[in-house]
């Protein structure tokens, strides 16, 4: 493949340095730097996830997003709400909780995005499942974490690659 893995590098190179600009840095250097930034962070991107047959699901990725954003808008404000009453209500500890997502690399990646929601931390896991610490083990913390599972598994249950022009 070319510089970068011709297309594929193109678009992670952009993609990179979108988020470069996102994370705020648009001065004049902070843009060049942020341009070798982007195209190291592609090249190195497609020699350790090289192009395939197959494509992440969008639409499943895009329903996760919007699970997750109000997954953690609901879990801010219970949490918010269990500070501020006279009498918290809250029931710390470890549950065993299990996990659809066999493969450990896609579960490690699911317990990282699942840590960023308040009132639970996913400690460990294995093929068995997730070991969670909870804000409160009486709430329904193994139902919410099998339907998150279930929306990230669908992000990486890869559709069909569409035929590039003139290839099929």
């Amino acid at each position: 493949m070319g510089i970068a893995g011709g297309r594929h590098g193109v678009f992670r190179a952009m993609a990179f340095f979108a988020f470069w600009v996102v994370l705020g840095r648009t001065g004049a250097a902070d843009l060049v730097v942020g341009a070798l930034a982007a195209v190291a962070a592609a090249a190195l991107s497609l020699r350790l996830l090289p192009p395939g047959a197959t494509r992440p699901d969008l639409a499943a990725a895009l329903r996760f997003a919007a699970r997750f954003a109000v997954g953690s808008v609901v879990a801010a404000v219970d949490v918010a709400r269990r500070v501020c009453v006279a009498r918290v209500r809250v029931r710390p500890g470890r549950l065993q909780v299990p996990c659809a997502i066999a493969d450990a690399t896609l579960r490690q990646a699911f317990c990282a995005v699942a840590s960023l929601q308040p009132g639970t931390l996913p400690l460990a896991g294995d093929e068995r499942g997730l070991t969670v610490h909870c804000l409160d083990v009486t709430a329904p913390v193994a139902e919410a974490l099998a339907a998150d599972a279930a929306a990230f598994l669908a992000i990486s249950q890869m559709a069909p690659a569409r035929p590039a022009a003139g290839h099929g």
